[in-house]
């Protein structure tokens, strides 16, 4: 068993790997576990799909809400890392990167976007505020965004928030490193390796995008999804008690 470098029961590290994701992405969550447990971390990964089922955009949008009800229920700092992301030993805590009047860190890809498939947060006041304000955009479709910032899932919304907000720092990009990352110097090592070349392992890899029209039909019959969201959370607080 790894051994415990230091304990720190208020910090949570989470994953959502749902709809089987946590089979094909087992050697990735483990790396999670091992990392928490060096660390001391509470550590969540969120398998169980609820009886109506979870697509993979609300799987998504479902950190935004967990972020924000760990940082309500008093977690210090919390911790997200999308399930298809490997942590190497060397992996310093998330302490390392804390600084004074910032409170959420992320790397940003060679575009200069910001990737939230790794998000590291501060419970402050602010932080709380800026992912209310995330989550009351479930609803907004990201064509709204202007072009530059729009993104697959949640993450438009992160680049659209995040790049005028003091309170998101960017971080080494090996703390989130993929194909469309640039390290700062060529013989540094990641810290995490982040979906390269497993996105056809994934099974909406395979899925063919639907039309505009059919995503806002799902809306109107599923309803809003910021409501959707508070009640997936409600199943996840219930079989994982975080």
């Amino acid at each position: 068993m790894a051994q415990i470098e230091s304990i720190d029961k208020q910090t949570l590290l989470f994953s959502i790997a749902t709809n089987g994701y946590d089979r094909i992405f087992k050697d990735c969550l483990n790396s999670h576990q091992a990392y928490a447990n060096r660390h001391g971390y509470k550590y969540i990964a969120f398998t169980k799909s609820p009886p109506s089922g979870i697509s993979g955009t609300n799987s998504a949008w479902l950190k935004v809400a967990i972020i924000l009800s760990a940082l309500e229920k008093g977690y210090e700092h919390v911790f997200f890392i999308d399930g298809d992301a490997l942590i190497y030993d060397r992996t310093p805590p998330i302490s390392s990167v804390f600084c004074d009047d910032q409170f959420i860190y992320m790397s940003v890809e060679s575009s200069g976007r910001f990737n939230s498939g790794v998000m590291i947060v501060v419970n402050d006041r602010k932080s709380i505020k800026f992912f209310k304000q995330l989550l009351l955009r479930a609803d907004i479709p990201t064509m709204f965004l202007p072009a530059s910032d729009r993104c697959l899932y949640e993450n438009g919304h992160v680049i659209n928030l995040a790049k005028k907000s003091s309170i998101v720092k960017i971080i080494d990009p090996k703390w989130n490193y993929n194909y469309n990352t640039v390290l700062l110097n060529e013989h540094d090592k990641e810290y995490i390796s982040h979906g390269r070349g497993t996105w056809t392992q994934k099974p909406r890899s395979q899925e063919q995008p639907i039309s505009m029209w059919r995503s806002l039909s799902l809306r109107m019959t599923q309803g809003p999804r910021y409501f959707l969201l508070d009640r997936l959370l409600k199943f996840y607080e219930r079989e994982y008690e975080f």
